[in-house]
């Protein structure tokens, strides 16, 4: 039996499999639990306790230092906005990544298997960016990609890597110095991950009530505006590419997901939800925008559209600020502070907590398949569908009028 211990609870595992990566024996691999969370499992016949694993986790061994160095209100102004989820820094970001010869990480949505599945990749060409624009809401699956990483950065590559705050930290105890003076680590503001067997139940559950195959699924759509609306296409039995609106109100995985419920256990204690974050850039959406800097919005004579989506990006070293300065062209920037950020963004100052209903979902979930957890949501909300149905339908920017009104 390996003597070696990876955690000894849960929650003090984050799965950001740097030392699945980090192993020179290929002795730890990632098992799903009976919820599909991926936890990190030695292989007793091939460990050789050399301890490499215990030593290269960051979310145990590390304790980020970082404090904001500046915040901004910002938004792209050289990539199209409506393809990202809010502003579209990130992409802006990634762009002059690419252009000056660099390698952009993050997540995309493959389709492995016939089934989506959220996976780390890397892309050098503009055309591909896509793939990493947009919010996932559920744990990528990281494979390999610290050691691409490693290896791109000792050919003197330039990488901008993008994460969780945990994955962040993973690739960096796992590259100690290793090329740092060419990396850029941006992570999000996270609320917390679902697993990626509970996400892929979901899409097959709404695969049935479409009658057709999702090709794709984006979590976030600004057809009618910023906000909580995502989009399924699919494809008939006839062949026939249709797509589908999901309402975060009406949907059962949205809804969840908002509310704390399905997150893997160490998200409720994560250590990463503050002000010292790991990335030397913090992306999100500024939400609360309307309150922290009103002056700012074009429905007030300012230059930032609410219909297209304003993120928050908060600057945590020396370095992130450098390259924000470098690419600040293809920027529009306004300043904020932290504290102003933070107030809606709540995952900056805490973790989420973990609701009472969390084990019985879950449960649900292992005794009976997704379609019992769905199930059990529209029973719950069976009063207030019609009503939900009926609001969810009126643009996100006509909603916002009509509250501007009301407070006159």
């Amino acid at each position: 039996m390996a003597k070696i211990t990876l955690f000894h609870d849960k929650a003090e595992c984050c799965g950001c499999e740097a030392c699945v990566n980090i192993c020179p024996q290929k002795a730890i691999h990632m098992e799903e639990d009976e919820y599909g969370f991926r936890y990190s499992c030695i292989d007793a016949s091939l460990c050789v306790e050399c301890g490499l694993c215990q030593r290269v986790c960051g979310y145990k061994q590390v304790e980020e230092n970082n404090v904001p160095v500046s915040t901004y209100v910002a938004c792209t102004l050289n990539t199209d906005i409506m393809k990202s989820a809010s502003g579209g820094i990130f992409a802006s970001l990634a762009k002059s990544m690419i252009e000056q010869g660099g390698i952009v990480y993050g997540v995309s949505m493959e389709t492995i298997s016939g089934e989506l599945t959220p996976m780390h990749i890397g892309v050098e060409k503009l055309e591909d960016l896509i793939k990493l624009q947009g919010s996932k809401y559920v744990q990528s699956i990281m494979g390999d990609t610290y050691q691409q990483v490693k290896k791109l950065l000792m050919q003197g590559r330039k990488i901008l890597f993008s994460g969780t705050p945990c994955q962040v930290a993973g690739l960096k105890t796992y590259l100690g110095d290793v090329g740092n003076e060419n990396l850029l680590l941006v992570d999000i503001i996270c609320h917390g991950v679902p697993s990626v067997s509970f996400f892929q139940s979901y899409v097959k559950e709404l695969e049935k009530k479409l009658k057709g195959k999702i090709t794709e699924f984006r979590f976030r759509d600004k057809s009618s505006g910023w906000g909580l609306v995502g989009k399924a296409s699919y494809l008939t039995a006839k062949n026939q590419e249709k797509s589908k609106l999901i309402y975060a109100r009406e949907s059962s995985y949205y809804q969840l997901f908002l509310r704390g419920d399905i997150y893997r256990e160490n998200c409720y204690s994560c250590k990463y939800a503050s002000s010292n974050r790991p990335g030397d850039i913090t992306l999100g959406d500024y939400w609360g925008i309307e309150h922290e800097h009103p002056d700012y919005l074009v429905a007030n004579g300012g230059d930032f559209d609410e219909a297209q989506g304003i993120s928050c990006m908060i600057i945590n070293t020396s370095k992130g600020k450098e390259y924000v300065k470098q690419v600040s062209d293809g920027l529009r920037l306004g300043t904020s502070t932290f504290e102003k950020v933070a107030r809606k963004n709540g995952q900056l100052r805490y973790p989420t907590k973990s609701s009472e209903r969390r084990q019985m979902i879950l449960d649900k979930y292992v005794n009976g398949g997704y379609q019992e957890v769905d199930a059990w949501f529209k029973r719950k909300n069976l009063i207030k569908m019609p009503f939900v149905f009926v609001l969810d339908r009126i643009p996100v920017a006509v909603k916002k009028k009509i509250r501007r009104m009301l407070k006159r």
